[in-house]
C-alpha cells in the first residue's frame, strides 16, 4: 500500500482507489455487488495508468513495477471475488447487469496481461510469435 504514495500521478490514483476498496472490504461496508462494481472502476482506472505509461511511451523501470503491483492485486481480489460469488450462488441480478461470467473473463484478461507484460517470455520469442500469428510488430511490453 505504500507504493501509491511514491508513484506518478496515474499510478498513485489506481493504488488509492485499490486501497480504499481493500479498506471497504475490511469494514464490511458494502455488498458483494458493490464490491464487485468497484473492482472493475478498479480496473478501468488500471486500464488508463496502463495505456498512458505502459503502451503510448516507452515504460520506466518504476512503470513496470507499479504496473505489476496493481495488476496482481487486481487478479488477487478477482479471484477472492469468484471464490465469493460462488459461496453465495452467484450475483443477483443488479443495475450493472454484471454476471458471475463477466468476472471470469475480466479475471482471465487480467491473467493474460500479466503473461504479456511480465512473464518470462523473452522480448524475442514475444516478437517472432507476434509476427508468425498475427503478421505484425509486437505492442511494447
Amino acid at each position: 500500500m505504500s507504493l501509491a504514495l511514491s508513484a506518478e500521478p496515474r499510478w498513485r490514483a489506481v493504488g488509492l482507489v485499490i486501497d480504499q476498496n481493500t479498506r471497504d472490504l475490511l469494514s464490511n461496508r458494502y455488498g458483494l455487488i458493490h464490491e464487485t462494481i468497484s473492482w472493475f472502476k478498479a480496473i478501468e482506472l488500471f486500464r488508463g495508468a496502463e495505456t498512458e505509461r505502459m503502451i503510448e511511451r516507452e515504460p520506466s523501470p518504476a512503470d513496470l513495477r507499479q504496473h505489476k503491483t496493481w495488476l496482481l492485486q487486481l487478479i488477487a481480489e478477482g479471484e477472492r471475488l469468484l471464490t465469493e460469488i460462488r459461496a453465495s450462488g452467484g450475483l443477483p441480478r443488479n443495475p450493472a447487469r454484471i454476471k458471475f461470467s463477466d468476472v471470469e473473463a475480466t479475471v482471465e484478461e487480467l491473467c493474460s496481461t500479466q503473461a504479456q507484460w511480465h512473464g518470462r517470455m523473452t522480448k524475442a520469442r514475444k516478437a517472432e510469435l507476434w509476427e508468425k500469428v498475427f503478421h505484425v510488430s509486437p505492442p511494447r511490453g
